[in-house]
């Protein structure tokens, strides 16, 4: 991967987070749009007509689209809030950033083959806590959230623990694109953290609503959680 992803995932100087997938959709729908006509001078203004006066048990109409919304500045929209801890089941391991989708993905099937082996109910979709990393590669821990914690005496097979996720005020957005691309919504993120001076304890997390079979398939679709001092 990128170098400025490798910068990134799993320090302490990791800075807040954005909403990288606006930014594209923005940019490309106002390369889309095109210019406005020319407005023809103003006729003389006619005598208003007296308003129709509301049906009886009309509802009064919508509003307009966008109002009240949370979008932050330049079109992004992040969402800042309280993340509880969940408990989880969790796998360690390392990859170099080459083979890391495919690391992370391998590790989320395992996890899910030994949460249906000890009979345990998932509640949540499959996570990534990055740890640590270097230029070579980076240090994981692949989770899934559980309904209730798995009791003190069930014997998981060698790997694999039992905890809980990170908790805490968070920053999260969700994300679309192929993983191979996903250096440029680290990108954006380091820039509007910067911007909007939010400061990152150096915890993040992957959360996988969907993982196709290649890392350059578009489909994927993610969220990413930072943690915020």
């Amino acid at each position: 991967m990128a170098e400025e992803r490798r910068c990134i995932a799993g320090l302490a100087g990791l800075r807040g987070l954005v909403l990288a997938a606006l930014i594209a959709s923005g940019t490309t729908s106002l390369a889309q749009t095109p210019p406005a006509p020319a407005v023809a001078a103003p006729a003389a203004p006619a005598a208003p007509s007296p308003a129709a006066p509301p049906a009886a048990g009309a509802e009064p109409p919508p509003p307009v689209a966008g109002e009240g919304s949370r979008a932050g500045n330049d079109g992004l929209a992040g969402e800042i809030g309280e993340i509880a801890a969940r408990p989880v089941l969790r796998l360690r391991g390392q990859s170099s950033w080459d083979d890391g989708f495919t690391a992370l993905k391998q590790a989320i099937a395992r996890l899910d083959s030994e949460v249906k082996r000890l009979g345990l109910a998932v509640a949540g979709q499959p996570m990534a806590h990055f740890i640590d990393s270097d230029d070579l590669g980076f240090t994981y821990e692949a989770m899934l959230p559980l309904a209730a914690p798995a009791s003190a005496g069930t014997a998981l097979e060698a790997g694999f623990e039992a905890g809980q996720s990170p908790a805490g005020r968070a920053i999260s957005f969700p994300h679309e694109g192929a993983y191979d691309e996903i250096d440029t919504a680290y990108e954006a993120i380091t820039a509007y953290l910067d911007e909007k001076n939010l400061v990152s304890t150096g915890t993040f997390l992957e959360e996988y609503a969907f993982i196709p079979e290649k890392s350059d398939d578009p489909g994927l679709k993610l969220k990413i959680v930072v943690f915020l001092k």
